[in-house]
């Protein structure tokens, strides 16, 4: 089902006749490639290198740390922790050790479309949660680029869903593929899913927005996305079907909550387990009180090594907003193109980003604005072709700093 959504809409043209006789058994499995999965791979692993890079930098660097314990690093502890042992029965989860900080925070405020994947992947294999996480990430990263290719070819051609295709496997927050995060799953659902409503494939698009709504909490914005071209088409054409979608997709979200209540009595344990992260609803207020005080005394931060994280996480979210007005430029000059879907999704998610300062336009979160990718592609591809190139570089530094000690 996935494959096919994500093959071109239209048939490829018949070849000539006579064309390819004899040349069965020299036929290479690269042409067999399903559309702009070939293309998609190319990039995929050119870029991977790069982060590859980042990482071996870091351990000649630091030669104590291990591939494993950096890969448990941030969020990646959590999601092995759900694969391996599931929600625990409190909001905060039951310190393991005096000082264990994780005991401060809450293993509810992570969605489990992922954890179920690593345990139900582990049990298949036999191998060990950390390294099948990582490897589902990976895997995953290729179908992402692949499911963004074939969103942008549906929206402008091959040349944008190329283009497409390159700025997302360029972009320095796709560093996060080779981590175990959820991320590469989010991207790879949503896309599709967003390519699926463009289509008319109402069940398919729910199926799939279950799993981005069971993924990350932005999957709400595919919801309302696909609410949204249920409605008009309820009213402008009487067709009850688009329906499907919404109802469909929001069975993920719904079964964590349902999950959540019959686990903790919280219906709402998601929501509270993110005010103990700190997620605050503040329109970047506190953000930008931040950057305001970097620029106002760099060296000042550059004095401690807390002052040093602060600056590069600073440099990378002005970088993300840097980023985000080319895409406000791209909206503007393709306003007449825009589709319903892809706006109301965009729109939303943008806003999720911007609203919370402890979330930010930093490049991974920045990874859910999946449209964006699409409108820049569309807008200028030579542009867009030449800024992923220039991008690319990045990726190294943004796993350096990832592994060191800045969440990007």
């Amino acid at each position: 089902m996935y494959v096919s959504l994500l093959r071109p809409a239209e048939p490829r043209a018949l070849p000539r006749p006579g064309a390819g006789q004899g040349q069965g058994r020299g036929t290479s499995w690269w042409s067999r490639l399903p559309e702009g999965l070939g293309y998609s791979l190319l990039v995929y692993l050119a870029t991977r290198l790069v982060v590859v890079a980042g990482v071996v930098a870091y351990l000649r660097r630091h030669p104590t740390d291990s591939l494993s314990r950096l890969s448990l690093k941030w969020d990646g502890w959590w999601y092995v922790k759900l694969a391996e042992q599931g929600y625990s029965t409190s909001l905060r989860s039951p310190s393991t050790g005096v000082r264990d900080w994780h005991h401060g925070y809450s293993d509810w405020a992570f969605f489990p479309g992922y954890p179920l994947l690593i345990r139900g992947a582990q049990r298949l294999t036999g191998a060990p949660s950390m390294v099948t996480a990582v490897v589902l990430a990976a895997v995953l990263g290729l179908v992402a680029v692949w499911a963004v290719y074939a969103l942008g070819a549906e929206f402008g051609g091959p040349d944008v869903g190329r283009t497409s295709a390159l700025l997302l496997a360029a972009w320095p927050g796709s560093a996060v593929f080779l981590q175990p995060y959820s991320e590469a799953l989010f991207t790879a659902a949503t896309a599709a899913a967003l390519l699926a409503l463009l289509r008319e494939r109402w069940l398919v698009a729910g199926l799939l927005g279950a799993v981005s709504s069971a993924t990350r909490p932005t999957g709400a914005a595919l919801v309302a996305a696909a609410g949204a071209v249920a409605v008009v088409r309820l009213v402008r054409h009487r067709d009850p079907r688009p329906l499907l979608a919404p109802l469909v997709a929001t069975t993920g979200a719904a079964g964590f909550a349902v999950h959540a209540w019959l686990r903790t009595g919280d219906v709402l344990a998601w929501r509270h387990a993110e005010n103990l992260w700190a997620q605050k609803l503040d329109l970047s207020k506190k953000l930008l009180v931040t950057w305001v005080r970097v620029a106002a005394d760099p060296e000042k931060f550059l004095r401690t090594d807390a002052g040093r994280e602060v600056l590069a996480g600073s440099l990378l979210q002005v970088g993300g907003a840097a980023a985000l007005v080319a895409v406000l430029v791209a909206v503007i000059r393709l306003r007449r193109r825009l589709t319903l879907p892809l706006a109301v999704y965009g729109g939303l998610t943008l806003f999720l980003v911007l609203a919370y300062s402890a979330v930010g336009p930093r490049p991974r979160t920045l990874l859910a604005v999946i449209p964006a990718f699409v409108w820049v592609a569309a807008w200028h591809p030579r542009g867009a072709r030449v800024v992923a190139v220039a991008l690319t570089p990045l990726l190294a530094v943004v796993t350096y700093l990832w592994l060191w000690q800045v969440t990007p």
